[in-house]
């Protein structure tokens, strides 16, 4: 008798045992790296690795409780480092196994990060159907793929475009950047021409700034000229410096004449904003636009970049994104919380912050209609246009932060007067052609 009580208690654990196992086979939600959130999950910390100030961790950290509010389980904490560190404090801690769950990154940081296996693939996203991985631009997919596997999703990709003081314009009786380019007359001589008109050395009103936001960045401050001029830093497939060049040599010395011979440009170094009222035309990644939102004392307006030789040159876009790191111990939580961030929902919350990468969002009447300033005009012509006409990420070289330096340096020697145009390109290609190597 007893051994048949025995017997019996087997197979009934048996049976709970292999339905147990059958249910766990059969978790779609789990395989497809989602969480059953009707179910007790146990309690789980990631951190989120952002760049930036106070003002926006408050703000992202607004936007995550919308996310814990629908899992409990989940708490999330935000990494605030400065920009000028983020790149090298976030090596070192991946290096050191020390790295947040999710790491936000730029485009010129991304290639580095890949090439060292530091991301998990995620390319499971392309295919929920809840997520909707079409409505994403797919220009800003591209620096985050490596064949069929993606390491990242854009939460941002903002282009290059050009914020421009109204009132000024208005002052001297003259058209603005938008309505020179609605007559199909904006170009790189155009923008000379006006900003000498502008410039007013008694005021201190200078006409122009390429370099933002500070001097360092050379790369996203004169890519969209060179790109304009048919030049660019290295060629197609990264294997060749080709800076020096004609047509780099035409696009870097228009630079200079403007800050040196014609005193149009703010002087190296010089931190003036466009938020004083003293710089006429300003070059800025649309996200800048929070800082303009502050403006009281002028109004202003955006507006696309100029064209220049290379008529079909594409426009500069700026990126951030999102990625898991690999070795977390969370995958499925850090996966459900990248498909958040970059949600529809969370990307209409963030429309304040950042340009949405969401289609949707981007052309909604929300989005287009939703200020005072810049105007809707302004928003289709510089973005929406742009997005649609042709845009690209300006990515950068896997050893980009040596050649970075290098390049910078280089750069200084134009700026303090001790090298020609033609000079620098030349040291520069002797400098930097070895590490693109």
């Amino acid at each position: 008798m007893k051994k048949l009580l025995v017997f019996g208690l087997i197979l009934a654990l048996t049976a709970v045992l292999f339905g147990c196992s059958n249910s766990n086979g059969n978790n779609t939600a789990k395989n497809e790296g989602r969480i059953d959130n009707t179910e007790s999950s146990k309690p789980v910390k990631l951190q989120l690795s952002i760049w930036g100030d106070d003002n926006k961790k408050k703000f992202i950290e607004g936007v995550i409780k919308k996310f814990t509010d629908s899992h409990p389980n989940i708490q999330v904490e935000v990494l605030l480092i400065p920009f000028s560190d983020y790149q090298q404090k976030i090596s070192i801690m991946t290096a050191s196994k020390t790295a947040p769950d999710i790491i936000a990154l730029f485009d010129r940081a991304i290639p580095q990060f890949i090439k060292a296996d530091e991301l998990m693939d995620i390319s499971s996203l392309k295919n929920d159907s809840e997520y909707d991985y079409a409505d994403l631009f797919s220009t800003s997919l591209e620096i985050y793929s490596r064949g069929d596997q993606l390491y990242g999703i854009p939460y941002t990709n903002p282009p290059t475009v050009l914020f421009y003081n109204k009132t000024l314009f208005e002052e001297k009786g003259m058209k603005t950047p938008l309505e020179l380019y609605a007559e199909g007359k904006w170009t790189y001589d155009e923008f000379y021409k006006t900003a000498k008109a502008l410039t007013d050395p008694k005021k201190g009103i200078y006409g122009a700034r390429l370099m933002t936001p500070d001097w360092k960045n050379w790369s996203g401050s004169l890519m969209g000229l060179l790109w304009s001029y048919g030049a660019d830093i290295f060629n197609e497939d990264g294997t060749k410096f080709v800076l020096n060049s004609k047509e780099g040599e035409q696009a870097i010395q228009l630079f200079y004449d403007l800050i040196f011979k014609d005193n149009v440009h703010i002087k190296p170094g010089d931190q003036l904003s466009f938020e004083t009222g003293k710089i006429a035309m300003s070059n800025q990644d649309y996200n800048y636009v929070n800082n303009a939102m502050n403006i009281k004392d002028f109004e202003w307006d955006i507006a696309p970049k100029p064209t220049g030789p290379q008529a079909d040159a594409p426009t500069p876009v700026g990126l951030g994104g999102y990625s898991v790191w690999k070795n977390t111990q969370h995958p499925e939580e850090a996966l459900e919380f990248i498909k958040f961030l970059t949600s529809k929902e969370a990307s209409q919350l963030q429309t304040n912050l950042f340009m949405p990468n969401r289609k949707s969002v981007l052309m909604s009447d929300e989005f287009l209609n939703g200020r005072s300033m810049p105007s809707a005009a302004g928003i289709q012509a510089a973005l929406i246009d742009k997005m649609d006409s042709g845009v690209r990420v300006l990515g950068s070289h896997e050893n980009w932060q040596q050649i970075d330096v290098k390049i910078q340096t280089v750069l200084d020697l134009l700026y303090t007067q001790n090298k020609t145009v033609k000079e620098v390109l030349e040291l520069m290609e002797k400098e930097v052609a070895p590490l693109v190597k």
